[in-house]
């Protein structure tokens, strides 16, 4: 998370299908190298948030104005999978 970013940009909330690490792994290295502001959260943390993600799905938070671009770049991981 970017230490300038206060927990208010991160508006978008994405569900994914991703539960592998390395998948995961993948996935917050292609959106921090195209510069999208993320907050990632496991099943602990996106219970925790109240996002409704109990089966241990990766799920991140992105600012609204990044959201289409997270989201293609999560499908294209998820495709790939």
């Amino acid at each position: 998370m970017n230490p300038e970013s206060s927990a208010t940009d991160f508006e978008a909330l994405i569900r994914t299908n991703l539960r592998n690490p390395v998948a995961i792994a993948l996935a917050k290295t292609l959106l921090e190298e195209a510069g999208i502001p993320i907050f990632a959260m496991d099943q602990n943390v996106a219970a925790r948030q109240d996002s409704g993600n109990i089966l241990g799905w990766w799920t991140v938070r992105v600012p609204k104005d990044r959201e289409s671009e997270a989201r293609e770049i999560l499908l294209s991981i998820e495709r790939e999978r």
